[in-house]
């Protein structure tokens, strides 16, 4: 079965601990038991943190909780450091981070539910999903 290596969108990480239901939920789930890499950056990374304290009352989360889990986010990923060679793509400077390390880590898949804000990554070969379909794609090993 392959290893799929995939870059998660903030959004995903955020609906994944929002509810235990959904594609989101499963992908966080199946990360922890080893059968998806998650690829990440330091501004990632950043990106999570400032969006976990940000939301953590919604999500019933502690600062130590947040800590906690960009930790293990950390052990379970696939750290890159990125060079600065980068131009921008896209139309959210936000969603630069993850196309940026999706292009230089080659990764499989860049995994949102905001396909349409990453139009531009379909030129650079990379399968932008939904977590649905990121999910359905592991669950199939194709």
């Amino acid at each position: 079965m392959p290893r799929y290596r995939a870059v998660m969108d903030t959004n995903v990480l955020y609906a994944g601990l929002r509810s235990r239901e959904g594609a989101s939920f499963q992908l966080l789930r199946l990360l922890r038991a080893g059968q998806w890499t998650l690829l990440l950056s330091n501004t990632v990374a950043t990106e999570y943190e400032e969006i976990l304290l940000r939301e953590a009352t919604v999500l019933g989360i502690t600062q130590e909780e947040t800590s906690k889990l960009l930790d293990d986010l950390c052990v379970l990923a696939e750290r890159w450091h990125m060079s600065g060679l980068w131009q921008p793509l896209l139309l959210d400077p936000d969603d630069e981070a993850f196309a940026h390390l999706a292009c230089e880590s080659e990764a499989d898949y860049l995994v949102t539910h905001n396909q349409r804000h990453y139009e531009p990554m379909r030129q650079r070969e990379i399968r932008v999903v939904t977590p649905k379909t990121f999910l359905e794609t592991i669950r199939a090993g194709t």
